[in-house]
């Protein structure tokens, strides 16, 4: 094993962190220090060497807010899990392997297990479920899509690298990338400032994408009702019909504030289903920064159910009403809430009405302190694991770049529930 003094240079990374999951970093490692070599986006880079302070190595574990030992937290823990009657595994961020240690934590206490964004990617499972879905992947969108419509608020924050590595590429096995054209429609302002990448190929349309049912319906009639101007509006017509493979591209996040959000994801996926008669159309839902399709994946393949299940005794049962934490933690209907959170930077939301334990990547953040807090390694920097990238169809391996200071989430589970 290396010493922690040692220099060492990691080629082909994956990064954990956002769910494109780019395989290209070169990351050097001196002094436990992580450091990135690649030209990338400054917001990737900080991802790893943000985790060079500190506090990422002095972080220690809390009971009721004191800083305790570990040892003295497996403790609490134990006694709280003990004393439960509705205990609920709320994944806020992991990965294939830890999700697969929390479904073996939930069948030994009889346990609830879900995700926090599940009401929002269930929502794209409603339409498979309903009247299917023509999908796509990141690798069709490089290499076979000619004509590329996202729509977008904010997208390009969330993915900074999604135009480089995959919509505006300078290569491509099926088609000429020169006469790619990408439409990026929605807030012009925020879509320019957060794409970095520079491109004569892309359009940026201003628009209110609360109105995407409204466009949709205007494209389908070749009649333009909306408030894109005729000449961009008839510039997207004429792409439209002379593309052989046309993508579009969403992020249900964006559109969960909207009252029109089923309707809109509805509706996009008509559009393409109506399209195929003629041409070559698919549509991408991109997801996944907190772990959601890597959680949804591995439920599904070794329980059949994409999330909200609870362990009965013989099986996990799944229902998406009974079984939905949010509605649980906010009705007083849990006593324990364990969240599991090692990649994400957001603030997990507690609920004084239970008891919560946190097993976290250090310095997670949180609006009240839990009764316990136990700082975890990151999948992908400090330990090994498996993620699926957004498209669902590729899962790809993390690597363990350097010697960490916490044990894993699945170390940790191991300890509190045996």
């Amino acid at each position: 094993m290396p010493k922690i003094s040692d220099s060492l240079t990691h080629k082909n990374v994956v990064c954990p962190f956002c769910s494109l999951h780019c395989d290209d970093l070169e990351i050097n490692v001196y002094d436990n220090k992580l450091s990135v070599k690649n030209n990338i986006p400054k917001s990737c880079a900080l991802k790893f060497e943000q985790l060079n302070l500190p506090i990422f190595r002095e972080m220690p574990a809390t009971v009721k807010g004191k800083p305790c030992e570990t040892k003295k937290a497996y403790q609490y823990s134990r006694r709280l899990i003990k004393e439960s009657k509705e205990t609920i595994f709320l994944n806020s961020s992991v990965d294939v392997n830890i999700t697969r240690e929390a479904l073996s934590a939930a069948s030994k206490v009889n346990g609830i297990i879900d995700h926090v964004n599940s009401s929002i990617f269930l929502k794209n499972i409603s339409i498979y479920q309903r009247r299917g879905y023509m999908a796509t992947s990141l690798t069709e969108i490089k290499n076979k899509s000619d004509v590329i419509i996202v729509f977008s608020n904010n997208l390009f924050k969330t993915y900074p690298r999604l135009m480089e590595k995959y919509l505006a590429t300078n290569d491509s096995f099926s088609i000429n990338p020169k006469n790619k054209k990408i439409y990026v429609i929605g807030k012009q302002t925020s879509n320019k400032k957060d794409c970095d990448f520079k491109d004569k190929r892309i359009t940026y349309i201003d628009f209110n994408n609360k109105n995407i049912s409204e466009l949709l319906t205007c494209l389908a009639n070749k009649k333009n009702t909306t408030s894109i101007s005729n000449k961009i509006f008839n510039m997207l017509i004429t792409s439209i019909e002379n593309c052989k493979y046309l993508s579009i591209l969403w992020a249900t996040s964006e559109f969960n504030g909207y009252k029109e959000c089923d309707e809109i994801i509805y509706n996009i996926s008509a559009y393409v289903v109506s399209l195929n008669k003629t041409m070559r159309a698919a549509c991408l839902s991109l997801a996944g920064n907190d772990g959601d399709v890597s959680f949804s994946q591995t439920l599904g393949w070794m329980s059949g159910f994409p999330s909200r299940i609870k362990f009965t005794g013989n099986f996990f049962e799944y229902d998406k009403d009974s079984h939905n934490a949010s509605h649980l933690i906010n009705s007083g209907n849990s006593d324990l809430v364990i969240y599991l959170n090692s990649l994400s930077e957001k603030k997990l939301i507690l609920n004084k009405k239970n008891k919560n334990i946190v097993i976290g990547r250090p310095f997670t953040k949180y609006n009240i302190e839990p009764d316990v807090f136990i700082p975890c390694g990151i999948p992908g920097v400090d330990f090994k694991g498996h993620i699926f990238r957004t498209d669902n169809v590729v899962s790809l391996p993390l690597s363990s770049l350097r010697l960490s200071h916490s044990k894993s989430v699945q170390q940790v589970l191991r300890e509190i529930i045996k």
